[in-house]
């Protein structure tokens, strides 16, 4: 029984260390800050900077993640999460088409009900996601985002954009001092051996 319990609180805190890496932050920084940028530059070419985030998960875990942990096969309670998750994400899309799509078939809403829906729907996606990957910090940028969408549909530009900006700001910086931390935490192990024969 010991034992059960001691692998499951190792292959917690190995899941818990996937989202311990900053790449997280530097993911939700980026869709902040390439929002934000784009409007206030009023250019739809800055649309393909969305492509950075893309690549932001599988080479940040490829190139950091991976050689300091390993690779991690999880359990079915694990892999249940994750397409929980998954399917949370799908939702979240299909509705936010849902949403976009409205206008198109004279159905729009006011704007200051437009604003405190999305920001309500962002809220909750974001928290299911915490709850289910046990990211809690995951909440906070949630409620960071919901903000900056009800500051953007209250006032508008250059304000809204100007919130989104900052946020994405202040999220990268919580970024690269969890990398940093991490990187400290889980070094290299040829890093690690340097250490401990020095």
């Amino acid at each position: 029984m010991s034992e059960e319990i001691n692998l499951k609180a190792i292959e917690r805190k190995a899941w818990t260390s996937y989202f311990d890496d900053g790449l997280w932050e530097f993911l939700f920084a980026a869709l902040f800050l390439i929002g934000g940028v784009r409007s206030l530059a009023d250019n739809e070419w800055y649309t393909l900077l969305l492509l950075v985030p893309v690549l932001i998960l599988p080479v940040g875990k490829k190139l950091i993640t991976v050689p300091r942990l390993g690779h991690v096969k999880f359990g079915s309670s694990r892999k249940l999460k994750q397409a929980k998750v998954i399917a949370i994400l799908i939702v979240s899309v299909l509705t936010t088409l849902a949403l976009l799509l409205l206008p198109d078939l004279g159905l729009s809403l006011p704007r200051s009900l437009v604003s405190p829906i999305v920001a309500g729907w962002i809220a909750l996606v974001f928290g299911l996601i915490a709850h289910y990957t046990d990211f809690k910090r995951l909440f906070a940028y949630g409620l960071l985002y919901a903000l900056t969408e009800v500051l953007w549909g209250q006032f508008g530009e250059p304000v809204g954009p100007i919130a989104q900006t900052i946020s994405g700001i202040a999220i990268l910086l919580v970024g690269i001092a969890v990398l940093m931390r991490f990187v400290r935490r889980y070094p290299l192990p040829a890093e690690a051996t340097l250490n401990v024969q020095g």
